[in-house]
């Protein structure tokens, strides 16, 4: 025990059990005060109490440990240790090469069938052949809205610059951009324009919303209607545009802003840099853009939530167009789409024209039959749902060839009940509304007879083969059609890649005859029109398919004993289609067209 003044090395007994300061000293101040007995621990130290589980029971969870570990080693040593590791469930390739790898989706694999090999060969060659365009505004570059610039100085330039040009984008925007991608409610945004045009101050997000329009609009144009509204080549226009597009969302602060209209700007960006852009890095982006839409609740339904209806259906129709978004970027990647259904409860938009919602109204309009400014988003998202999900769930994996395409066809019949038998297909838009769902729909007719359950292999059917080529066929048609040329930019960018890869496959194996000539001359025109229109785009099966052709172009010379160039080549600025003629009057000569397009059975109706 201390004398008094003296200083303990520990508090005293009572002031540790209240828990209070003690000054250490006897009697302690607290001690003094409370006249009651200062006593202090003795100088070895209260042995502590460990919460820890018994020996007894740390052995039997390191048991267990051993028993996983052992299983998984086993499992490892019957995989195969080779460069490249297949899946027997789903036909995917990972390729490995040099420390870098490439995951390859079972729609990209299966479609060459038993060129499979040829296809690891391909994706090793092609492989090293990447490298980043340094010319690309976007969300994750250099000068996007990540670690973009803030160049005040051309933000400035280009409001003055396009703030004459301001009515004449947005009416652009309305005849080429709105029919086909419906994210936003026309009216709100004409309120915008109306805005801008008077002079008044635009928060960052409605400006970033603003100039992606803009944006949409010059993607959409003709160089020459381009250098005509905007006195620059449109491939300039583009770049710029672009950029301004990636400043705004950087000063809207897209990644931390809770305004739906901020997040309608970046994916309406990115539906329209797919169209001629660097599909990897959009694909990147999109990733972005569904963690944004998740952190402001748009995956979950309003009705949910107690959200007015008007409010409740914009944030639909964004949702919807965001699983597009996945779709189509993971597509051109052959990856698996980022959205699950189990990830959201959002419902369908309604079936309604723009004018039929307004923010004041307390109840949902009654849906429209048959076509709408937002039906196209509708039909998608109901192919979406039934179709592209169960499929990478493997909620079909055991479905036989026969009832896989008795699904599709079966969701096709109720698509053209609800919807394209009430379509007027003399109107332009119609058609196109038509025929992009009735190639969609074909596509996964095919892809179901690519796909074979357990026990199954995949059977050279000379039915799937044409239907294949009628597929392209009507995909070229839909991309040249001068009636519908004002919607063409964003068809021109659903590329058919896998429905060619198969057929190039099959051309190498079968023999020489007037069908394969033909199927030829088809896929050789949908190639070089992709070449025309957007050479470079990053897709995973650009480069493959360009070695494919290549490798097809040789075995068909081969067949006939000359030489390639002599034999196979074809002009690629030629005009001429020798299968569909994309006239003027090809809306209304395509009924004896569909006569022999037979892939479903409900293909040959009397549709268009």
């Amino acid at each position: 025990m201390s004398q008094h003044g003296e200083l303990n090395k520990r508090s005293c007994t009572r002031c540790s059990q209240r828990k209070v300061r003690c000054d250490k000293r006897y009697p302690c101040n607290g001690c003094t005060k409370a006249e009651v007995q200062c006593n202090y621990p003795g100088p070895q130290r209260a042995r502590r109490t460990l919460n820890r589980p018994p020996i007894s029971e740390l052995r039997d969870r390191l048991k267990h440990l051993e028993e996983e570990l052992a299983q998984l080693r086993s499992a490892d040593r019957k995989s195969d240790s080779g460069s490249v590791e297949e899946s027997h469930a789903k036909k995917t390739v990972l390729v490995l090469k040099e420390g870098k790898s490439r995951y390859i989706g079972d729609e990209a694999s299966i479609a060459l069938g038993e060129q499979i090999s040829e296809l690891r060969d391909i994706i090793e060659s092609s492989s090293d052949e990447e490298s980043p365009d340094a010319s690309y505004f976007g969300i994750l570059s250099e000068s996007g809205i990540l670690r973009g610039e803030n160049d005040s100085q051309f933000l400035d330039s280009f409001r003055i610059y396009v703030g004459s040009r301001t009515e004449a984008l947005w009416r652009v925007y309305l005849e080429n951009v709105a029919p086909l991608i419906a994210i936003l409610h026309k009216p709100s945004m004409a309120q915008i324009i109306h805005n801008k045009s008077a002079g008044v101050f635009l928060a960052p997000s409605d400006e970033a919303l603003l100039f992606s329009v803009y944006f949409a609009a010059v993607v959409s144009m003709k160089p020459s209607d381009c250098l005509s509204v905007l006195k620059v080549d449109h491939d300039t226009a583009i770049q710029n545009f672009k950029r301004a597009v990636s400043q705004a969302l950087h000063r809207a602060n897209l990644i931390k802003c809770q305004s739906l209209s901020t997040l309608q700007a970046a994916v309406l960006f990115l539906l329209c840099c797919r169209v001629g852009g660097d599909t990897r890095l959009v694909w990147a982006e999109s990733a972005v853009v569904i963690r944004v839409a998740q952190a402001q609740g748009v995956h979950r339904d309003g009705d949910n939530f107690g959200l007015p209806p008007f409010e409740a259906e914009i944030r639909r129709r964004l949702w919807w167009h965001i699983c597009m978004l996945d779709m189509l970027s993971s597509r051109d990647q052959g990856v698996d789409t980022q959205i699950r259904p189990e990830m959201f409860d959002t419902k369908f938009p309604l079936n309604v024209d723009d004018h039929l919602l307004t923010p004041q109204m307390n109840e949902y309009p009654e849906p429209s039959i048959g076509f709408t400014n937002i039906t196209i988003c509708v039909m998608n998202s109901s192919m979406m749902t039934e179709m592209l999900w169960p499929e990478k769930l493997g909620e079909s994996s055991n479905q036989s060839t026969q009832d896989r395409a008795s699904h599709i066809t079966a969701l096709g019949k109720r698509i053209h009940e609800q919807y394209l038998n009430h379509f007027n297909l003399e109107i332009p838009i119609h058609w196109v509304f038509a025929t992009i769902i009735r190639l969609q729909l074909s596509q996964a007719w095919l892809a179901a007879h690519f796909h074979s359950g357990q026990g199954q292999s995949f059977q050279h059917n000379d039915s799937v083969f044409e239907t294949a080529v009628e597929i392209v066929q009507f995909a070229y048609l839909l991309q040249t059609n001068e009636a519908t040329t004002q919607w063409s930019w964003l068809c021109k960018s659903y590329k058919e890649w896998h429905v060619v890869a198969f057929i190039l496959s099959e051309l190498c194996s079968r023999p020489l005859s007037p069908e394969t000539d033909h199927a030829w001359d088809v896929v050789t025109n949908m190639y070089h029109l992709w070449q025309r229109n957007h050479p470079h785009s990053d897709a995973l099966l650009e480069k493959p398919l360009d070695r494919l052709m290549e490798r097809t172009t040789a075995s068909r010379a081969n067949k006939r004993g000359a030489s390639s160039r002599s034999h196979t080549s074809v002009d690629p600025d030629s005009s001429k289609v020798s299968y569909l003629e994309a006239g003027d009057g090809i809306l209304y000569d395509l009924d004896q067209n569909l006569e022999d397009f037979g892939g479903l059975d409900w293909l040959s109706n009397s549709l268009f």
